[in-house]
């Protein structure tokens, strides 16, 4: 779906990788509101990390299987997310910076 495409670079050291999404779609906000949530959330962000390293030594090899575990994990932070939106009255930055 529209909505969900964007773009994905990743440097040849694999020190980072960049999602770019377009401004106004589903994903973006996804992607803001996911950060600013766990950045107001300290034991939902240690136990997102927890499950993403857990993942990564049982599934370096297999992202079908990582992605089987990790999208539903990932819908669970984020109905947290949604809840603490509503609550904070939370909206998205005019910019992100």
């Amino acid at each position: 779906a529209v909505e969900l495409q964007k773009l994905y670079l990743r440097l040849p050291n694999r020190t980072a990788h960049l999602h770019i999404r377009e401004r106004g779609r589903f994903n973006q906000r996804y992607a803001l509101l996911c950060r600013d949530f766990l950045r107001t959330s300290p034991r939902a962000a240690a136990a997102y990390e927890l499950v993403k390293r857990e993942l990564a030594l049982r599934f370096a090899d297999d992202p079908v299987s990582y992605y089987a575990i990790k999208d539903p994990v990932f819908d669970l932070i984020m109905a947290g997310a949604e809840l603490w939106a509503a609550s904070a009255q939370w909206q998205e930055p005019a910019a992100d910076g």
